[in-house]
């Protein structure tokens, strides 16, 4: 079967079309955002299609017909109105220097400035070549730019923000910073909503939502989509699109692979799959990972790999948060989807930043009006294991795990708990000494990060009836509850699994169920011994 070519480094619509690439047609979604709203504000994860969909945009509005042959889009509309476009990328200003941030907002005005006749060839070669020493990003220019477009084709404009808020992610750490590129953007975007009688479509993109950002305070019309079950697919890959686009290049990867077409439907789900960006659950699969996966024929941690940033490590260090902690969040969309300002809850940057996702919505009636319960937690395999691995690696500064790696693989195959313990007792002996808490939660959690890290099935604090278990760990054959204790006999453990009731929360198998109790010692700062009963069903 011939292999397809597939954009791996592509991010504009054009070259995906002309070049043949694999598409994935969203271009009816285009349509109905396009006719249903004037001004549209849309938050996606990094590397989820954003500056794709923006360039698609681009396209439409300036009514190149020819590149939409085929696609759903041509079906629908029948104009094809070539508009002024305003097409403005935030996304590689990656400097957080507030002088070159200036020049960098200057240089992208000075390209619309010039194109209409707002600054001389002199003036603008003196912009590209940033020889101005200081840079005019007053409020004016964005709005003369506007008002030129508009008066010299006769058509109202589009605007496209791409990525609003990169200069202010890179600045997260520092309050002062943040305020000062602030004050920039609110000069920068505040033509906007005064303009309206100019404006065609505005749509902007970015990862998070700023508060006291001019876009979210003066556009008091702008409509946000992100949530919104209509336009939940308008970014990402689709079950359905899974199966029908790109089903031959499923196919090609379960050859090269020797896997069946169906277990590498079952790898790629469980690997990308699970981000919900709505109440209406319907689940979409990363496409940058997808897309490099079908390109390298491999499943990788592609999406994680490619820009997981320290500042998050060093905000989940700072709050000094375990990764269990994440794990079936329940909050209501006021907390999880609010504005992220100073970051004082990791809660809505994670579900932003694509590190959390939607994984349950439910209404509870405390009164009158019900209450929309949301539960998060990790969408998938490559985030969960990936960021266990790195928060693994940064707290505790164990680098190579390998061996227990190693171990574990060999425990899920053969079920050997006395072989696994003593493997987790040498990788204990390699602890620094002043990483030891000296307590259970410090074992609760080493133990809950570095299994989950081997995209181990584990989960922690199950609750039941009667309590919570420590954890649960799912093998083939074998289901583990386990309790840790620090210092305590394991007697009285046994019997806590017992009169608790946690054996309860798995009983729905036909697996084989152990209780099992590990002991660490204050002493030897180790595993001192274990207990594993198996449960009589």
């Amino acid at each position: 079967m011939e292999t397809r070519r597939y954009p791996v480094d592509k991010q504009t619509f054009r070259k995906i079309i002309e070049g043949n690439f694999v598409y994935v047609d969203k271009t009816d979604l285009v349509y109905k955002m396009t006719h249903d709203y004037d001004y549209v504000f849309l938050s996606r994860p990094r590397r989820f299609g954003k500056s794709l969909l923006c360039s698609t945009l681009k396209e439409y509005f300036d009514g190149n017909k020819d590149l939409f042959k085929g696609l759903k889009i041509d079906a629908l509309e029948n104009e094809w109105v070539k508009y002024p476009v305003i097409h403005l990328d935030f996304s590689s200003c990656k400097t957080t220097d507030l002088k070159a941030i200036k020049l960098y907002l200057s240089k992208m005005l000075a390209d619309y400035e010039h194109k209409y006749s707002l600054i001389s060839d002199k003036e603008y070669e003196q912009e590209r070549k940033g020889a101005k020493e200081t840079a005019d990003i007053s409020n004016v220019r964005l709005g003369n730019i506007v008002e030129a477009a508009f008066q010299q084709t006769g058509q109202e404009v589009v605007v496209i923000i791409d990525e609003y808020d990169a200069m202010m992610l890179n600045a997260i750490h520092d309050d002062n910073l943040q305020n000062k590129i602030r004050e920039q953007q609110n000069n920068f975007f505040s033509p906007l909503k005064k303009l309206g009688s100019f404006i065609r479509f505005v749509f902007i993109t970015g990862i998070t939502k700023f508060s006291q950002m001019s876009i979210f305070s003066t556009l008091n019309n702008l409509q946000d989509i992100s949530l919104m079950p209509e336009f939940e697919t308008i970014c990402g890959i689709s079950h359905d699109e899974l199966l029908t686009v790109l089903k031959p290049d499923i196919q090609n990867f379960a050859d090269k692979n020797g896997y069946t077409f169906e277990q590498t439907v079952e790898y790629l789900k469980f690997k990308y799959d699970g981000y919900n960006f709505s109440p209406e659950m319907r689940s979409v699969f990363n496409p940058f990972s997808v897309i490099k996966a079908m390109n390298d024929k491999q499943l990788n941690d592609y999406w994680f790999n490619s820009g997981t940033p320290s500042s998050l490590l060093k905000l989940i260090s700072k709050f000094n948060i375990q990764m269990e902690d994440f794990e079936g969040v329940e909050c209501s969309s006021s907390r999880f989807n609010q504005p992220v300002e100073k970051v004082t809850d990791l809660v809505p940057f994670l579900f932003q930043a694509g590190y959390l996702t939607i994984k349950d919505y439910r209404a509870v009636n405390y009164g009158i009006v019900p209450t929309y319960i949301y539960t998060l937690g990790y969408p998938n395999d490559e985030v969960r294991a990936a960021l266990a691995d790195s928060l693994f690696k940064s707290f505790y500064k164990v680098n190579d795990t390998m061996p227990l790696r190693n171990a574990y693989l060999d425990f899920y195959v053969n079920d050997d708990i006395d072989k696994f313990i003593k493997a987790l007792q040498k990788f204990f002996r390699r602890f620094p000494f002043s990483l030891n808490n000296m307590n259970e939660k410090h074992y609760h959690s080493i133990l809950y990060t570095v299994l989950t890290s081997f995209s181990a099935d584990i989960s922690a604090n199950q609750e039941t009836a009667l309590g919570k278990s420590d954890l649960i760990l799912r093998m083939p054959k074998t289901i583990y509850v386990i309790e840790l204790k620090y210092d305590r006999s394991t007697d009285s453990a046994i019997d806590q699994i017992d009169d608790r009731d946690y054996v309860s929360a798995v009983l729905d198998t036909n697996k084989r169920i152990i209780k099992l109790v590990i002991k660490f010692s204050s002493k030897d700062r180790n595993i001192e011994s274990y207990e594993a009963v198996e449960e009589k069903i």
